[in-house]
């Protein structure tokens, strides 16, 4: 399980009523994101949602890149709290209560992968359907990313927390190339949120499952 530990950039803060304006206006800030997207971020738009002055978000992010960064660390560190950990929490006790090296047991193999096909698919669902503003605030981050150098680090550092659960978990079973398995199957993680954000019609827990089980079965049988 890991650390929610992506840092800020902004103007730090002493006294505790400061801090929870910056808060909120970080909280706007990814309300506008939602909304209008990466393009949509400045600070007149931020300050009007915060229910601020102007002054404010300046006076806490001097430019638009310090206020977008310290949004991400705030996502960031939230999703790893709210849905990464309590998910990898569960996965990791059913799985270390199973013998190791499931590589040389083929019945314990396909139980290991059922579960944990079962188990992403929940998440994926409940991801898409029920928290989309989430999976929508990533992409913007990652988008935004991608045209900001300065977030590069922040980006991969998001980015190698995510896959160090799937590799400690390859580890404990015996797969090998672990980082090179946890890779693809964190692909087609983040492709299957993506066809469920579009509405692709067969974006069903079945073949969310099938996709999942058939990743898996290949990265152990490896």
């Amino acid at each position: 399980m890991q650390q929610a530990v992506a840092t800020y950039q902004g103007r730090k803060t002493a006294r505790q009523g400061s801090e929870q304006r910056r808060l909120a206006i970080l909280q706007a800030a990814l309300r506008v994101l939602v909304r209008d997207g990466v393009r949509g971020l400045r600070h007149r738009a931020v300050a009007k949602e915060a229910d601020v002055p102007l002054s404010a978000t300046t006076y806490y992010f001097k430019d638009i890149h310090d206020l977008l960064a310290d949004a991400f660390a705030l996502f960031t560190n939230e999703t790893v709290q709210t849905f990464v950990d309590p998910f990898w929490s569960r996965a990791n006790e059913w799985v270390r209560s199973h013998p190791e090296d499931t590589r040389h047991n083929p019945v314990r193999m396909a139980e290991l992968t059922d579960h944990m096909a079962a188990m992403g698919a929940t998440y994926i669902l409940a991801r898409v359907r029920e928290h989309r503003e989430q999976l929508v605030l990533e992409h913007a981050f990652w988008y935004a990313a991608l045209t900001d150098p300065r977030m590069h680090a922040m980006a991969l550092q998001h980015g190698r927390r995510i896959l160090v659960n799937f590799i400690q978990i390859l580890e404990y079973v015996g797969a090998r190339e672990v980082e090179l398995g946890a890779r693809s199957i964190l692909v087609t993680v983040r492709r299957l949120e993506y066809e469920g954000m579009l509405g692709a019609e067969d974006f069903t827990e079945e073949k969310i499952r099938d996709a999942l089980r058939h990743q898996i079965r290949a990265v152990l049988a490896a």
